[in-house]
């Protein structure tokens, strides 16, 4: 037994005589620094000071004394008692900024007759799209329906779905042309004519006289009841 314990801590205990310098070293080292800290805390020590006895005699004076609701205490800090009434009251607040946020209307935006700086503001629209909005809008004469956006380069369903409770639209502000009048030309400018149906819309009142109701347009072969529906609310005849 005592065999065993012997190679035990020989196997596991020995040092060299090299592992034997680093540690006394290392002992010596640890000594040196737990004394130079008990010494640093025997010069560095400062005895407490009793605290005076008449301290606690004016802090008792303190507590003991009631607290004062009187006038007196509004002069301490510069605010009056008539300033108190009018803080609780909100006086400097105005009427008309509260009456605002009561109603919680929002200002919407006419399509037609805003201009890039409106558009830029609502949720989505960029200065890119707002110009195109502005410039599909100058070429339409107008919109009259708000579905007219999704035609615009860029414009997505969902932007339309995040503007529907923010504009508005007022389609009497579109320009019309009347047929018995417009030149092709003039026509031909707007996205939902081209040449084509313009040149045919002229010279069917060339060849059969001024229109006398928009369903005459019916007649012209190039007018099915989709191109009809379509051009139908920029046309008038007159």
């Amino acid at each position: 037994m005592k065999r065993r314990i012997k190679v035990f801590f020989q196997t596991y205990f020995y040092f060299n005589k090299t592992e034997r310098k680093g540690l006394i070293s290392l002992l010596g080292l640890l000594f040196l620094l737990q004394a130079i800290s008990m010494l640093y805390s025997a010069f560095t020590f400062t005895e407490l000071k009793p605290i005076p006895e008449a301290y606690f005699v004016e802090l008792n004076q303190v507590d003991s004394t009631p607290f004062s609701s009187n006038n007196k205490s509004y002069g301490r800090y510069a605010f009056k008692q008539a300033n108190y009434k009018d803080f609780k009251t909100n006086k400097y607040v105005k009427d008309t900024f509260t009456s605002s946020l009561k109603k919680g209307v929002p200002q919407l935006v006419e399509l037609n007759s805003a201009d890039s700086v409106a558009l830029v503001k609502l949720p989505k629209i960029g200065p890119v799209l707002a110009a195109r909005i502005i410039a599909y809008r100058t070429r339409l004469g107008g919109f009259i329906s708000l579905n007219q956006l999704l035609e615009i380069y860029g414009f997505k369903e969902d932007v339309l779905y995040d503007l529907e409770e923010k504009i508005t639209l007022n389609p009497s502000l579109a320009v019309t042309f009347n047929l018995n009048e417009v030149a092709v030309e003039t026509l031909k400018k707007h996205p939902y004519f081209k040449y084509t149906l313009s040149n045919a819309l002229v010279n069917y009142r060339v060849q059969h006289g001024a229109y006398k109701k928009l369903e005459d347009i019916k007649n012209i072969k190039l007018v099915n009841d989709s191109i009809y529906n379509l051009i139908l609310p920029y046309c008038r005849v007159e």
